[in-house]
């Protein structure tokens, strides 16, 4: 009896994947070969069951006999769909954080609740979606978008140290500190406006590392040195706080590493939520 035979897009519906990510396992596993901007049957891919169809309008492609589908290769499919949440355990980036840089980069943009997957992001291969039990849209999307190279320079730029001397965040300030720049970025893709080096209204010529305009805030960083004089002016700037009454949020290099949950705690004590 005939078996029935699959292009490889299809049989990517059938395994609900992208037929993308299907050419690129095929490929590495040497069951096709690209030449010419075309692919063609290695003799494995032959071995493994893969024929060359004629289609009166699309002309020749490879297909597959129906119980592929139980071969072990597509083990090493990747595990799309991706949310914003397994995108950020993936970048070791809050989902929130993902999201915002979708948005900058025009794939979603933000509904009442939730997000809307745009134009350009359908292009990409992005999905929407609607949870069952909110009723919130959110966004999936396949394997590929790591690839991508605008969304992993923004990543690099997150995660990396800047090898020039100016430590530039993703909003284009200029910061003194890879420190300080991995602040300015958290509170850009939080949504957060700020100003940098801003001066205090205050007689004495003191600047703060951020200020929050939002609610009134200025933000300092104290840098971890522990010589005489980095600790005496930390006690003086802390006091000119102080004396003039100017709601400080402070922030130690040892809480660096869980900024996340420590800035949005702080700020909620100023009425400022991070979603």
């Amino acid at each position: 009896m005939n078996q029935k035979h699959l292009s490889t897009t299809a049989l990517a519906k059938r395994l609900h994947k992208e037929a993308r990510e299907l050419f690129v396992l095929l490929a590495d596993g040497a069951w096709i070969v690209k030449v010419d901007n075309r692919w063609h049957l290695t003799e494995k891919g032959k071995f493994e069951g893969g024929i060359y169809i004629e289609h009166p309008k699309y002309g020749e492609y490879i297909a597959w006999p129906e119980t592929i589908q139980q071969h072990a290769i597509w083990g090493g499919l990747p595990e799309a769909p991706l949310t914003a949440t397994t995108l950020g355990q993936k970048f070791n980036q809050p989902a929130r954080f993902v999201n915002h840089l979708l948005a900058e980069l025009g794939w979603i943009h933000k509904a009442v609740k939730g997000w809307h997957l745009s134009e350009q992001g359908k292009a990409l291969g992005g999905q929407q979606k609607e949870s069952d039990k909110t009723g919130i849209p959110f966004v999936t999307w396949p394997e590929t978008l790591l690839d991508h190279p605008a969304l992993k320079e923004d990543i690099n730029a997150l995660k990396s140290m800047p090898s020039a001397l100016e430590h530039c965040a993703l909003d284009g300030h200029i910061l003194a500190s890879d420190a300080e720049r991995l602040i300015d970025n958290w509170l850009y893709l939080a949504g957060i406006p700020h100003s940098v080096n801003r001066r205090l209204p205050v007689a004495e010529v003191y600047r703060a590392n951020f200020y929050l305009p939002s609610c009134n805030v200025f933000l300092e960083f104290w840098g971890g040195s522990q010589d005489a004089g980095a600790i005496k002016r930390k006690l003086e700037r802390a006091e000119v706080y102080k004396r003039n009454q100017l709601a400080l949020i402070e922030i130690e290099e040892s809480e660096l590493g869980a900024l996340d949950e420590i800035l949005a705690r702080r700020l909620l004590k100023f009425g400022v939520a991070v979603y």
